[in-house]
């Protein structure tokens, strides 16, 4: 987690190890992106919710709004004007201090009263709220150690074909009060780590608990945390990891309580640009629960793609913060359109956010409930830039830059060589490969068309390789 010039956490999502163990972070070194990569807010490679947002120099300080470079206005104190005090006779004197002997004494006569009240209301088996709420708030009932999903995952989420009739803003607020949720990530000790946002998905046959979407960067550490939904209300319920696929960061959670209103999902196909769009999320947490943005679609098919992923996203300027991932974009008709995901944060740059589409959303949950998917993604291993094709003019060949000792291509292939097709798919532009392996799991195989060039005869040989992907 994030920490300000006064030393205290920016809430988004859980933290780096160093953060739960109780030492300070600094704020992540800044590193240029490679050719043709996005800053983006949220790097779900980092675990779990930790930032990778470029440093923008905000600070935070509680009840006060972050000026630029980390400073605030440097205005002089001001004081109120100081008046002469007036004495009191003796008299009053005397009589405000026995008034207040007596009134002390009366108070702790009460206490005790109730306290022995309580202690009685025990012993007969009565129920003592005081007890209740402090049990709450220490996060007993076993709220110290991971929740533990109890299998009987049978929800199949389905897309909402129907829209229905045109809702204002304040009518799609309204509705997701109990739709749109809050995630607190606590550590084993007890300590609130971060705050994300999730949305409800519906329950399992049974109807004995309930899913929850958010982001895979906010729980894809299961062992190590103690996830909590929090209500509108503030109450909090302990939740358990079913899986997440990082490779589109999407995560789903479940909670033994039912009694949420499940959202619906939209075709994400049919949005365009320019389309009114609502954001609606806890941005910083828990105590901004519910916050409502709105803006417009910049654009419905952005490719995203650094560090390990590679991610095919909605692009809209509602505003997001720290706190708002796996929150919902809503359209106009109430619909989720998009789970909210990142946000390029410079100071050069504004209302660029991301949401990950409602149809890729849909696709990963179902298969992470489906099979408790948990996986960091698929990746070839190999690092490659694209250049025009040497075969093709109508095309883009992908010049192979280094081979990872760990990729099932060692040995197959050597630095230097192109790859011109995948899968028989001749290579378009950077994505060809990206969409194709985005699609797929560690152990999966893809066939690659590698142009080698024979020393001899000085023209390059063509062959189709079988590669097994490896793990993110």
């Amino acid at each position: 987690m994030e920490q300000n010039q006064f030393n205290q956490p920016i809430p988004q999502g859980a933290p780096p190890a160093a953060q739960a163990a109780g030492q300070p972070v600094a704020p992540a070194a800044y590193t240029a992106p490679a050719a043709g990569q996005n800053y983006t807010q949220g790097n779900p490679a980092a675990r779990p919710g930790q930032a990778a947002t470029p440093p923008q120099g905000y600070g935070y300080a509680p009840g006060a709004y972050p000026y630029p470079g980390g400073q605030y206005p440097q205005y002089p104190p001001v004081y109120a004007q100081k008046k002469p005090k007036k004495k009191l006779p003796a008299g009053i004197i005397v009589f405000i201090c026995v008034l207040a002997a007596a009134v002390a004494f009366g108070f702790g006569v009460l206490v005790h009263s109730a306290l022995t009240a309580a202690r009685s209301d025990d012993s007969a088996g009565g129920q003592n709220p005081s007890a209740e709420i402090e049990q709450y708030d220490s996060l007993n009932d076993n709220a110290l150690k991971p929740g533990v999903d109890s299998g009987n995952n049978d929800l199949k989420i389905k897309l909402d074909s129907e829209t229905g009739k045109e809702m204002s803003t304040s009518q799609i607020a309204e509705s997701s009060r109990n739709s749109v949720l809050g995630i607190s990530v606590y550590s084993t000790s007890g300590i609130l780590e971060g705050e994300a946002s999730g949305v409800v998905a519906g329950t399992n046959s049974k109807n004995t608990k309930t899913y929850i979407i958010t982001c895979a960067h906010v729980v894809d550490e299961d062992e190590n945390y103690v996830y909590k939904i929090v209500d509108a209300a503030g109450k909090e319920y302990l939740a358990a990891v079913v899986g997440y696929d990082s490779s589109r960061d999407i995560g789903v959670l479940s909670v033994e309580k039912v009694g949420f209103d499940a959202v619906r999902f939209a075709d994400s196909s049919t949005l365009k640009a320019g389309e009114t769009v609502v954001a609606i999320g806890n941005p910083g947490g828990s105590e901004f629960f519910g916050s409502v943005t709105q803006g417009v679609v910049s654009a419905t098919d952005r490719m995203l793609s650094f560090s390990s992923q590679n991610i095919k996203c909605i692009q809209h300027d509602a505003a997001i913060n720290p706190g708002s991932s796996g929150g919902a974009l809503y359209n106009q008709y109430g619909q989720v359109v998009g789970i909210n995901y990142s946000k390029i944060a410079m100071d050069d740059y504004e209302g660029m956010n991301f949401a990950v589409p409602s149809n890729t959303v849909v696709e990963r949950a179902n298969k992470i409930i489906a099979e408790g998917l948990k996986t960091r993604g698929a990746r070839l291993g190999i690092e490659y830039y694209v250049a025009a094709s040497y075969f093709d003019e109508n095309y883009k060949q992908l010049i192979i830059n280094s081979i990872d000792e760990k990729s099932d291509l060692k040995g197959k292939a050597v630095e230097g060589d192109f790859i011109i097709a995948v899968n028989g798919e001749k290579i378009t532009d950077k994505y060809t490969i990206i969409e194709l392996i985005n699609g797929k799991s560690p152990g999966d195989s893809i066939t690659l068309t590698i142009a080698h060039k024979n020393e001899k005869t000085e023209k390059y040989d063509t062959k189709d390789v079988e590669v097994k992907l490896i793990e993110k």
